[in-house]
Order: C-alpha cells, then sequence, then structure tokens
C-alpha cells in the first residue's frame, strides 16, 4: 500500500470523525531550551536501569509504560492522549536537566516513546491483516531510512549550537509522532473506529519528497509567533527564509513568508496532508512571479 492511499484513509477518518483539536504541540524555543540548574536528587524522580556508562537509561521503562497506556486506552483517540502525556514526563525530565549536556542525553527519551508506539501499531496491524501490514511495513521501512535526512534538515538552523543535540532529537521524535498518528489512522479504520480523532495537530513538519529532491520544511523560529522555512525544489532552487502567521480568517492555514536576504515574499499554506508554496514578490533570481509549488504529503 503507497503512502498515497493511507493518506486518503487518513482523510476519510477525519471527515467522519473530525480532526481533533487545534492544540499545537509543545516546540522549544530558544527560551524553553535555556535550562535551569537543579539538584540531582529532583531530577532522578524516576527510576532507571544503569548502564554500562553508569548514567539511567528508560528504555525498559519507556517500553511498559507504552504497553501499559495501550492496555488501559479506551480507544486508540484515548491512546494516543496518554502517549502525549507520557512523552511530555520525558520531556520535562530534559527540561529540568542540571547541564546541557545531560538534557542533551535525555532528549533521547522523546524519541524512544514515540518509536515504541510505532512499533506497537505496527504490530497490531499486522494481527489484524498479515498482507495490509506487509505494504505498510515495506513502505515504512523506505520512510525510516530518509528520517535522519528529514531531521538534520529540519535543525540546520541549530547546527552550531550546543542545544543541537536536543533540537535533532526534538525533530526526531516529531517524525516518529507524525508517522504514529498516520498509523493509528489506519488502524482505527481496520478497526472501525470512526470516531478517531488526532488529539493535537501543529503547522511544523515535512512536506514533499522525502528522498530529497522538493521538500518544504517548518519548524518553530527563535521568537515566538514565527517559523523558519526551506522551500527546496527540485534540486536546483532553494530559498530560506522566515514566516509568520498574519491576523487574518484563514491564518491558521498559512504563513507570510520573507527570504532572508529579503528578495522574495510570498505565501505558504499547510494543512494535514500537504503544503503550497505562492510567489507575492520577487527579483527572479530564485523563482520568477508566476512561481506556485506543492508538496504532497506532510511527514
Amino acid at each position: 500500500m503507497k503512502k498515497k492511499i493511507l493518506f486518503a484513509m487518513i482523510a476519510a477518518v477525519l471527515a467522519m470523525g473530525g480532526c481533533g483539536g487545534s492544540k499545537e504541540e509543545s516546540v522549544p524555543t530558544v527560551e524553553s531550551m535555556a535550562i535551569e540548574a537543579t539538584d540531582k536528587s529532583e531530577t532522578a524522580a524516576d527510576d532507571g536501569a544503569q548502564d554500562n556508562a553508569g548514567e539511567e537509561s528508560y528504555e525498559a521503562q519507556i517500553k511498559a509504560e507504552i504497553a501499559q497506556a495501550v492496555n488501559g486506552a479506551g480507544s486508540l483517540s484515548e491512546e494516543l492522549v496518554s502517549v502525549n502525556e507520557l512523552y511530555s514526563k520525558y520531556d520535562d525530565m530534559k527540561s529540568n536537566a542540571q547541564d546541557q549536556a545531560t538534557a542533551n542525553k535525555l532528549s533521547q527519551n522523546g524519541t524512544l516513546v514515540w518509536k515504541e508506539e510505532v512499533a506497537s501499531l505496527l504490530e497490531r496491524i499486522k494481527e489484524k491483516d498479515a498482507a495490509i501490514y506487509g505494504d505498510i511495513f515495506s513502505e515504512y521501512e523506505k520512510w525510516e531510512s530518509h528520517v535522519p535526512f528529514m531531521v538534520e534538515k529540519m535543525s540546520e538552523t541549530y547546527k552550531d549550537g550546543s542545544i543541537y543535540p536536543s533540537i535533532y532529537a526534538y525533530n526526531e521524535a516529531m517524525r516518529y509522532k507524525r508517522e504514529a498518528y498516520v498509523l493509528t489512522s489506519t488502524l482505527a479504520d481496520m478497526m472501525k473506529e470512526v470516531d478517531f480523532v488526532y488529539p493535537d495537530s501543529t503547522r511544523c513538519g515535512f512536506y514533499g519528497d522525502y528522498e530529497g529532491s522538493s521538500y518544504l520544511t517548518i519548524t518553530e523560529g527563535m521568537e515566538s509567533g514565527t517559523y523558519n522555512i526551506v522551500i527546496h525544489i527540485d534540486d536546483t532552487k532553494e530559498l530560506r527564509g522566515w514566516g509568520e502567521v498574519e491576523d487574518a480568517p484563514d491564518s491558521d492555514t498559512y504563513l507570510l513568508f520573507t527570504s532572508d536576504d529579503g528578495t522574495v515574499t510570498g505565501y505558504v499554506s499547510h494543512s494535514t496532508l500537504e503544503a503550497g508554496f505562492y510567489v507575492i514578490t520577487t527579483d527572479y533570481s530564485v523563482v520568477g512571479p508566476e512561481g506556485g509549488y506543492n508538496f504532497s504529503f506532510k511527514y
């Protein structure tokens, strides 16, 4: 089953159950990444196994907590709410770390949470229909092999900073979170759970071709209400800049884009399934005034 079919299934489920909530994901900004010094005893509230380096490892604990969230949920929507809460618990642990180096190490737990949820969903899809699972898993393996590329592109703004490992881990976790939502929608359709809804949504994401020829990325900016945007077109053109939400009736579905050098402006539209870029002003060096570009699928 191709990704196109999976997203068609999402659209069908959303049409029946509606899109649940407009709450934005908790995205790390410069302010939120500033680590406050705390006593070690306060940051070790959860019991974790000691690895060979003498540092706490939460992998087994996270696996058990995901199993508990799955078994304790009355619906797939409730399950995603519980997993989001679990992610927040480990994100808070990272934020309360005594120094940035510790925070960077703890940031990996967020990825573990969503990877474990994805593994659980794949197993349940396999139990429901082995044939469908085969197609899904084949596409999943292809997608996963390109996760490092997507995450690297979405984290480039912080490449030389001390918080880069935490930003990278956050963007990695959100890719698996997005995949978990897609797989949950597929499982909901298989289980005929028509009331399934997403517990939250965000405009941030990787849109387009995850193999890299044409894509658009939206990530949280350094200032509140702003977004970093990269528009990569056919491996021959690229625009980097920032976007902000305008005070307009449909401002929740587009951003006003300005390139870093100020030579190009336009609108970046975004939805659950795709994004687009439409040129307003340009100096012709990268795009012309007639430019309109679509980036199908969101990851």
